[in-house]
């Protein structure tokens, strides 16, 4: 499903305001109702994730309704939650079911300086572009997670995911293109650094953005080692230019799906 045009009918046809009501997961009792605009409620509960009420970050560990379809109509969602001392003495599994083999090294200084796209270790290269001729390796490492997944089957994700692969596979593959060539390529707006959450920016780390991605990864002696996407929805005409210049294929990892054309 395409959840911005869900977003955006929504906020078309329906008042640009939904009521959410907080609960606290351990006592059950009300911590509030508030009036928060659409676009600033998560619409997706497949995955663990966090919300800000009044300033303090909690943990969503159950959500009604969890369809993105729902919540725009009924204009209604009531969220579970749990503060960072409960998470302490709560049983939760891990955020995501698989992490690239290699983390990223780290600087204090940063090479590019228009922006910086802040990310967690979880999130880096889970969008992932690799060479259409790693295919059977890449379906072979995502054979490995689609059994982490299927072992979800009627588990709320919320509370993470029990098991976690690590790629070992296809962690050493990368992309491997000229990084001056890839940016004449893609209409590119900015470019940025990559900061990891709490954390020093990552080392050769870069963001090209054009106006419909952020691509990101890191580069060494002028050729992109690794190379990934923020957010991808559908194929455009940008990402059939990047997919075919360069034969790759966008792995979502998290998902176990490849988008190739």
């Amino acid at each position: 499903m395409n959840y911005a045009k869900v977003l955006d009918a929504a906020m078309t046809l329906f008042p640009k305001k939904i009521t959410v009501t907080y609960i606290n997961a351990v006592t059950k009792q009300p911590i509030g109702k508030y009036k928060i605009p659409l676009s600033q409620v998560p619409l997706v509960f497949n995955k663990p994730v966090t919300t800000t009420i009044d300033g303090q970050e909690w943990r969503i560990v159950k959500a009604d309704p969890v369809n993105a379809d729902d919540i725009s109509i009924f204009k209604k969602l009531t969220l579970h939650v749990l503060d960072k001392d409960q998470l302490q003495h709560t049983p939760l599994g891990h955020n995501v079911p698989t992490r690239h083999a290699n983390s990223p090294l780290t600087t204090p200084t940063p090479f590019y300086q228009q922006f910086t796209l802040n990310m967690t270790t979880d999130d880096w290269l889970q969008l992932e572009f690799m060479p259409v001729r790693s295919l059977p390796l890449i379906q072979e490492e995502l054979a490995l997670i689609d059994t982490i997944l299927a072992d979800e089957n009627g588990f709320n994700p919320l509370l993470g995911f029990k098991n976690m692969h690590t790629r070992s596979l296809t962690g050493q593959i990368g992309s491997n293109i000229p990084f001056d060539a890839f940016c004449a390529h893609i209409p590119v707006n900015q470019k940025g650094n990559i900061r990891l959450a709490h954390g020093d920016f990552i080392e050769n780390g870069f963001v090209l953005r054009t106006e419909n991605y952020e691509y990101y990864g890191t580069v060494e002696n002028n050729r992109i080692t690794y190379l990934g996407l923020t957010a991808f929805e559908c194929i455009d005409d940008e990402f059939v230019h990047v997919a075919t210049t360069w034969n790759l294929a966008l792995v979502n990892w998290c998902q176990g799906s490849i988008t190739a054309v």
